[in-house]
C-alpha cells in the first residue's frame, strides 16, 4: 500500500464541507445527462496540479457509495496517477491493453472499494497520443460500457497533449477542473478551445483548491467570516447556531445578501488577478 495515496473524502467522516461539495458535482451531473448505465464521464484540466485526479477519484467514489458499479479508467498514460488515490500497486495496465499485449479483464482492479473497479496505467514515455487515436480505445469503451454505471477517465491537463480532446468525442461529457487564481485566462480559452474544436460536451467547470482563508478584506475578505458559518453548520453548536440565527433588516441586511450571494458564485470569481 502506498502510504503517500491522496485523499478519499468520503472516507474521512470530519471532512464535511469537501464531501458535500462532491455530493453537489455528482447531483449535478446525475440531472445533466439522466442516463442510468453505461455513462462515460471525461475529467481534465488545463495545466498540471490543478486537482483534476483527486476530483476524478472522488467523483468515481461518490458514485460507487451510492451502490452504482463504476469503473475509474487512468488514461494520463505520460503521469499515471489514479492508482494512488487508492494506495494499490499492479504491473500492467491501460497501456498493455491498447497495445496488445492482454485483454482488459487481467488488468482491471477490482472492488478497490465497495463497486469501485480500476483500470490502472504505467508510465509510457512515447507515441502515446497514438494509443488514444485508433479504434481500439473506442471500442474498449464500449465494452466497458456494458459493465458499469458509470466509467470515469481521468485524463492529462489539455496543454500537455491532445490526448483529452481526443478522448472526448468517446464520452458523454467533459468535467473541467480549474485551480483557483491558478491558471491564466489565455490557458484557459486554449483548452476550452481543443475540447470545442473536438464538439465535446463540457458539463461543466468545477472550480478547486479555493483558499478560503487566503482571501483579505480588501476584496472579499467576509467571505472568510461566511465560510466559518457554513462550517460550523456541521457541528452540534453550528446546528444550534443555525436555529438561533436571525437575519438583519435594513442596510445590515442588504449587506449580508450580497455576502451570501457572493459566497453563491465564488466558484465563478478568480479574484480578477489572472482572469
Amino acid at each position: 500500500m502506498d502510504r503517500s495515496k491522496r485523499q478519499i473524502f468520503f472516507k474521512d467522516a470530519n471532512n464535511h464541507e469537501m464531501n458535500e461539495a462532491l455530493r453537489v458535482i455528482r447531483t449535478n451531473l446525475h440531472f445533466l445527462n439522466e442516463k442510468e448505465v453505461a455513462r462515460t464521464v471525461l475529467v481534465t484540466s488545463t495545466t498540471p496540479k490543478e486537482g483534476k485526479s483527486t476530483i476524478a477519484s472522488n467523483y468515481a467514489m461518490s458514485i460507487a457509495i451510492t451502490g452504482k458499479k463504476v469503473l475509474l479508467v487512468d488514461c494520463d498514460i505520460r503521469r499515471p496517477r489514479a492508482h494512488e488515490s487508492f494506495g494499490v500497486s499492479f504491473d500492467k495496465g491501460l497501456e498493455s491493453v491498447l497495445s496488445g499485449e492482454c485483454e482488459v479483464e487481467d488488468v482491471i482492479l477490482r472492488d478497490v472499494e465497495k463497486n469501485l473497479d480500476i483500470l490502472p496505467t504505467r508510465n509510457v514515455a512515447h507515441n502515446v497520443t497514438e494509443l488514444f487515436l485508433g479504434d481500439k480505445m473506442k471500442a474498449l469503451l464500449q465494452e466497458l460500457k456494458g459493465k458499469y454505471n458509470t466509467v470515469v477517465l481521468d485524463t492529462p491537463p489539455l496543454i500537455i497533449a491532445s490526448d483529452a480532446a481526443i478522448l472526448s468525442k468517446h464520452c458523454d461529457g467533459v468535467v473541467y477542473v480549474v485551480a483557483y487564481d491558478q491558471v491564466a485566462k489565455r490557458e484557459l480559452e486554449f483548452g476550452k478551445t481543443m475540447l470545442n474544436n473536438a464538439k465535446a460536451n463540457i458539463y461543466g467547470f468545477v472550480v478547486n483548491k479555493v483558499d478560503k482563508n487566503g482571501l483579505s478584506y480588501g476584496n472579499y475578505g467576509y467571505y472568510n467570516n461566511n465560510y466559518s458559518y457554513y462550517k460550523d453548520y456541521y457541528t452540534e453548536e453550528g446546528e444550534a447556531l443555525a436555529r438561533a440565527y436571525k437575519p438583519q433588516k435594513g442596510f445590515k441586511g442588504f449587506v449580508e445578501k450580497l455576502k451570501r450571494d457572493y459566497k453563491r458564485q465564488l466558484s465563478g470569481d478568480q479574484k480578477g488577478k489572472r482572469w
